[in-house]
């Protein structure tokens, strides 16, 4: 096809447009991908013609169980040649209610770097898919496509929309899309291989705001979240959070008025998930570190009901002591002065 003329393949584009309809849901898979180098030859003559004459039938045949799995391959073969034009040709129809989540997922995985320009339309549709999910039995499955199209992003651009968006998502009015949003950073970042580490100040002071919802499974969704990124830092990133941590820790307090911060109190977890970055401060950071990280250690304690701190008792006494050391040290207290 590549040697034969515009004219004469425009000419014969009404015989081969069924021809290669009908390849792309071929149940071979060599005949599936010449069919999508063909529809690559195709659209370069026909342009979007060649999109609205083979993708609509492809994507009906995503709802025959026979075709199903043959027709996801075909879009995904023609994707793999061609995803700068299919992507925004598909992502208006993936994305409009019900979400195909799970064709989304499939398709991320050869859209390459072309899926960033879309995440504007497919992070509010993932969310919305999400949130009428939860707590039924297709949450799990759902997630699992949230998660497979997010991690397949891979620059800097997306990842920073996803970060963003998702946080915005968790400060809105809506309890269910807060939650899906949450759900969906939590599943990203215990899987995500990238360096998020310019965005991780933001995510823990959004995150630890979130540790005040009302709603259980946020509460315990954030917590994790937080987990999932402290105990990945290094000890010079750990110091490196101790002034924005004891800023957010002063904020958290104001906002709880004197009680318990319900995200520290969890059974089970408690303050676990912030104490080895304040341990750190207190046990090896600069004088000016000890005391920020002394400070945001009170104020933790004070923001956690005594049976959440039981757990921790062991790894908060040593920090306790060092600072109770430094203090009387710097004081120059003496044991035979009264």
């Amino acid at each position: 096809m590549k040697s034969t003329s515009k004219d004469a393949v425009l000419v014969f584009s009404e015989s081969l447009v069924p021809t290669v309809r009908k390849a792309l849901c071929d149940p071979l898979e060599e005949v599936r991908e010449a069919a999508a180098k063909t529809f690559e030859q195709l659209h370069a003559t026909i342009g979007h013609q060649a999109l609205d004459d083979i993708l609509p039938t492809l994507l009906k045949q995503l709802d025959d169980e026979e075709m199903a799995e043959y027709a996801l391959d075909g879009l995904k073969q023609v994707m793999a040649v061609k995803s700068r034009s299919v992507l925004p040709y598909l992502v208006p129809k993936l994305t409009a209610p019900p979400v195909s989540t799970r064709v989304l997922a499939f398709l991320s995985a050869v859209a390459g770097d072309a899926l960033t320009r879309h995440l504007g339309v497919i992070l509010p549709a993932l969310l919305s898919s999400l949130k009428e999910k939860l707590g039924t039995e297709e949450e799990a499955q759902e997630l699992c496509s949230c998660q497979t199209v997010i991690l397949s992003v891979e620059d800097e651009v997306g990842q920073r929309i996803i970060i963003e968006d998702l946080l915005e998502a968790t400060r809105g009015a809506d309890a269910g899309l807060r939650q899906a949003a949450v759900t969906i950073l939590n599943a990203y970042f215990a899987r995500t291989r990238l360096d998020y580490s310019s965005h991780t100040r933001t995510l823990l002071s959004g995150l630890i705001r979130l540790l005040n919802d009302s709603n259980p499974e946020v509460l315990s969704q954030s917590w994790d979240t937080i987990n999932s990124i402290t105990k990945k830092l290094d000890a010079s990133s750990q110091l490196a959070l101790i002034d924005d941590l004891h800023r957010d820790i002063r904020s958290i307090t104001a906002d709880v008025k004197g009680q318990h911060l319900p995200g520290f109190c969890l059974p089970k977890k408690g303050v676990s998930c912030i104490l080895p970055v304040l341990r750190e401060g207190v046990l090896s950071g600069s004088p000016e570190q000890k005391e920020e990280a002394a400070k945001a250690l009170g104020g933790v304690i004070k923001l956690t009901s005594a049976e959440a701190l039981r757990p921790s008792v062991i790894h908060i006494t040593g920090p306790l002591i060092r600072i109770l050391g430094d203090r009387s040290g710097s004081a120059g207290v003496h044991p035979h002065q009264g």
